[in-house]
């Protein structure tokens, strides 16, 4: 289920916390999942570091939605 004010609450905090950034550096976009990554998962190492290409993939469909009419 999504809520608006949720992301509305996020995309604001992320924009006050992201002010000296210039314009091409600034988060434009935010989707919100509804669960957080895990080493299970195997979206984190055993560092909790973010598999970038394994997050990638499993969001592909989510990824592509952000940017559909941004061209």
């Amino acid at each position: 289920m999504r809520k608006p004010e949720v992301v509305a609450f996020y995309q604001q905090l992320v924009t006050d916390l992201t002010p000296d950034l210039a314009p091409f550096e600034k988060i434009k976009k935010i989707t919100l999942i509804s669960r957080e990554f895990t080493i299970e998962a195997g979206e984190l190492t055993p560092t909790m570091k973010v598999k970038r290409r394994v997050v990638e993939a499993k969001y592909k469909d989510v990824i592509d939605r952000m940017y559909q009419g941004a061209a």
